[in-house]
């Protein structure tokens, strides 16, 4: 099991703050988490002050107008958590900054050093598709810390249009997909962490990559002798104990509704269509596969997973196991 004590909830105030929030008090709540709740106020509402202070110094308190701004970002953030969250009235902590949204986020994980960041897959602009450099995943790709990014499944869609607020829902169902990578054992950590706290239960799932099958039989011996239909039960079941070993080790076999799956695929292919048959609420990968890579490539599966994902995906930190 892992040790998840600090929780960081990034909001801008855009549509998808009440979802944000909604998670990360729920999970606060849950597992008896302290909670920082993060929220930067953009370059382009700072730098009019900073341009009237530098060519009109005795018109503009360039300070004051800032200490404005971010008392201003903290009793919007008071009001929504009054709104829609009372319990929880006084018991966060807030932290305002300026600057770009994604770099400040992350200098704000280096400053608090929580166990969880959750952040929405979209803010303020509402995109209706996910652009190479977004915040929400240029922070998902460059984040230390664990990353839980939210998204509702009901209304996901690139171009969803409708007038539906996205919401936070209920965890009942956790998927953790596991590659054997050395990363394997923590995801099943943080998985069974989520489905100990929330009562959900637990599907651990892996998925034999056909690059895999067209290696074997490649240098099968003796050669042109393989055999896929005697090959894959054995390879399911090998793997199926394997998994097993490390639910055991991680102290994960008391989970109630526990199901191991083992399928044949294009890896994020499989993940994300295995979790829309399980009906998964939430999505637990690594950091990176088993080719550890020194930093996430565009069009790895992690990537794909993120982008085109309709439940919530918590990644780990690329440290995890250090």
């Amino acid at each position: 099991m892992t040790d998840i004590k600090t929780i960081m909830a990034c909001i801008d105030l855009s549509d998808y703050s009440p979802m944000t929030l909604g998670y990360a008090l729920d999970l606060a709540e849950q597992g008896d988490l302290k909670v920082t709740i993060c929220s930067i106020v953009p370059l382009r509402d700072v730098n009019p002050a900073f341009m009237a202070g530098m060519m009109y110094p005795c018109r503009e308190d360039t300070k004051e107008y800032l200490d404005a701004l971010k008392k201003n970002r903290i009793d919007q953030i008071n009001k929504l958590i009054m709104e829609r969250f009372a319990k929880f009235s006084n018991e966060t902590d807030i932290r305002i900054t300026t600057g770009y949204p994604a770099d400040g986020i992350i200098e704000m994980v280096d400053k608090i050093g929580p166990d969880l960041v959750v952040m929405a897959n979209k803010g303020r602009s509402n995109l209706s598709r996910f652009m190479f450099g977004s915040t929400a995943e240029y922070v998902f790709r460059h984040t230390p810390t664990p990353l839980l990014s939210v998204r509702d499944k009901h209304i996901f869609k690139r171009s969803y249009s409708g007038k539906a607020a996205p919401e936070a829902t209920k965890i009942r169902t956790v998927m953790a997909a596991v590659d054997f990578s050395p990363w394997s054992p923590a995801i099943l950590a943080h998985a069974g962490w989520l489905a100990k706290i929330t009562g959900a239960k637990l599907h651990a799932y892996n998925c034999i990559s056909a690059k895999e099958i067209s290696w074997v039989k490649s240098h099968y011996i003796p050669e042109n002798t393989f055999d896929l239909e005697e090959f894959l039960p054995k390879e399911k079941q090998r793997r199926h104990d394997l998994m097993a070993d490390q639910i055991k080790a991680a102290g994960l076999s008391d989970i109630d509704g526990l199901n191991i799956s083992i399928d044949l695929g294009v890896p994020y292919e499989q993940i994300l269509s295995a979790s829309q048959e399980m009906g998964a609420d939430v999505l637990v990968l690594g950091p990176r596969g088993r080719s550890r890579s020194a930093r996430f490539t565009l069009g790895s599966t992690i990537e794909k997973i993120f982008r085109h994902s309709p439940v919530p995906v918590l990644r780990l930190g690329p440290d995890i196991i250090h």
